[in-house]
């Protein structure tokens, strides 16, 4: 690694060089020497790894010539920087084929016509290589002190690309969907759009990604927070490579970077509290004046709805400290708030310790109000395992209610939110839809005494000789009303041959009527069942018989 990369041109200009002569790879000239090898074998394949400047006195080249230019070959193949043969007792000029070979890969030969000190060489080179690869350390680590200086500064980002050009001498761009875009020096205008139209496509999961357009050179860094990109960080430049160096040194730009736009995220979210008593005012029920509040609402238009969204957050073994709640909360806000935005939703977002509250709306036309994919997206991806270094110390669970249009309707929301979170609670379903409740959706609504009372009617002498017995006679019914009175399967669910199912039928016939699948009998039977199967995880103190 060196910001000014050693190449086999400069090795050229080197004194122990000045009588060498380059008969072949003109061309390549500018490819880097990382070290140097003296390599007098034909078999040398997992002995260098590429960079290498070989050193020979052509020991291993007195063969026949096919021997020479598999040897050839493969230091091309293994992409040594060069070769330099001394011209003496064992080799003593080099064949047409091998020159013809290296001027077609642009693979430099140079040869010594008298007597050298490889051992010269190697010292000289190696002592330049690693004196250039300590500068270069040194110099990542001013700029990186640099770069984090300028992130805690007014127009940080900018700045940070005046020193990234004035390192390189390149344009560099930082382009965005959510913020700003910045580009330095002026004429890196010019690449823009170009950039901004192709990171839009861009779904990166590898850390970098290179472009070529035409004569037109581009690296492409993610700027990376909270388990996403929020920006990219662009290089323009003249060569399709570039050294580790300038790789590391973006590297370490795109980090400062990402500090820049967490800090500016977290103050935004700082300032939300208006946002988060607008909501509270919402759920509770309580008049608001949307005047007021009308910068954090989307503009009212006759296809805009929204659904309550509340995510519980438990932290049932006390793993996070109190005095990190607050930290927690805001990265939760800008994360969830960010995923919904990328998804089309206009959120307005609330959090608490426990709870993140979200009124997502979106704009959909009648016969598309549910919008359920785009839900169910927004929700598998603020699950992922992408998000669980903020999730993964606290049990997650989520609501969603129906779809409304008035903001008047927000509290009725909330507590349909609240209501699938406490069936998935209970295990009586497995939707985060307030929707899919069925008739439960029913039952919550009614007075715990008023349903017991309703249970008792139906199944009290079914449920005392349970108490007194082990008929299992309500689970038997409970699964012949879900199997629609097959026995066969009844049966099967069950665990028991049919001839205990029989049993256990006509004793049921016998305390509720032969015709207890017949409506509207029917019915009741199982708005009674689904009565106790809630009370019996919402008020199991109430079931007295």
């Amino acid at each position: 690694m060196s910001k000014h990369p050693l190449l086999v041109r400069d090795v050229l200009k080197r004194k122990h060089f000045e009588s060498a002569k380059l008969i072949a790879g003109q061309h390549g000239l500018d490819r880097q020497v990382l070290w140097t090898h003296i390599l007098e074998i034909k078999d040398f394949e997992t002995l260098i790894n590429g960079g290498e400047l070989i050193l020979t006195t052509g020991v291993g080249l007195q063969l026949e010539r096919e021997t020479q230019i598999a040897y050839l070959q493969n230091l091309i193949r293994n992409e040594a920087a060069g070769l330099c043969i001394e011209i003496g007792d064992y080799f003593d000029h080099v064949p047409v084929e091998l020159i013809a070979m290296a001027n077609a890969h642009h693979f430099p030969i140079i040869i010594f016509e008298e007597i050298v000190r490889f051992i010269d060489i190697t010292q000289d080179l190696h002592t330049y290589i690693i004196n250039q690869h300590q500068q270069a350390l040194t110099q990542l680590d001013t700029l990186s002190k640099t770069f984090m200086e300028l992130s805690l500064m007014p127009n940080g980002i900018l700045k940070i690309l005046q020193v990234l050009h004035q390192d390189t001498n390149a344009p560099f761009l930082f382009v965005s969907e959510d913020t700003k875009s910045f580009y330095y020096p002026m004429e890196a205008k010019k690449y823009l759009r170009v950039m901004e139209e192709h990171c839009q496509q861009l779904e990166l999961q590898e850390p970098l990604h290179l472009l070529s357009l035409g004569k037109d050179h581009f690296v492409i860094i993610p700027v990376n927070g909270l388990g996403q990109v929020w920006g990219y960080l662009c290089m323009h430049s003249e060569l399709p490579k570039q050294s580790d160096y300038t790789l590391l040194n973006l590297e370490r730009a795109t980090m400062s970077i990402a500090h820049i736009l967490m800090r500016n995220r977290m103050l935004q979210e700082r300032q939300q509290s208006r946002e988060d008593e607008f909501i509270l005012a919402l759920i509770q029920g309580q008049p608001v004046d949307i005047q007021y509040y009308q910068s954090y609402l989307p503009i009212e238009s006759r296809n805009l709805f929204y659904r309550v969204v509340v995510f519980n957050l438990h932290d049932e073994a006390n793993t996070v400290p109190e005095e990190e709640w607050q930290e927690i909360q805001l990265q939760n806000a800008m994360y969830v708030r960010s995923i919904l935005k990328k998804l089309g939703f206009f959120p307005t977002v609330s959090v608490r310790q426990h709870e993140i509250i979200i009124l997502a709306f979106f704009i959909a036309a009648d016969y598309m109000k549910d919008n359920r994919d785009a839900f169910d997206q927004a929700i598998s991806q603020i699950v992922a395992r992408k998000a669980a270094q903020f999730f993964e110390q606290l049990t997650l669970s989520c609501g969603i209610s129906n779809v409304y249009q008035t903001i008047e309707s927000v509290h009725l929301g909330y507590k349909e939110a609240k209501s699938a979170i406490q069936m998935q609670h209970h295990q009586l379903t497995s939707s985060i839809y307030y929707k899919d409740l069925g008739v439960y959706r029913l039952l919550l609504q009614q007075d715990q005494t008023a349903l017991l009372q309703f249970v008792k009617d139906y199944l009290q002498e079914i449920l005392v000789l349970d108490q007194k017995s082990s008929h299992d006679l309500f689970q038997t019914l409970a699964v012949y009303l879900t199997c629609n009175g097959a026995k066969n399967d009844t049966a099967e669910q069950l665990f028991i041959v049919r001839q205990t199912l029989y049993k256990r039928i006509e004793r049921l016939e016998s305390i509720l009527g032969a015709d207890f699948l017949q409506a509207p009998h029917r019915l009741n039977i199982e708005m009674a069942v689904k009565a106790y199967e809630l009370l019996q995880k919402t008020a199991p103190d109430l079931l007295r018989f």
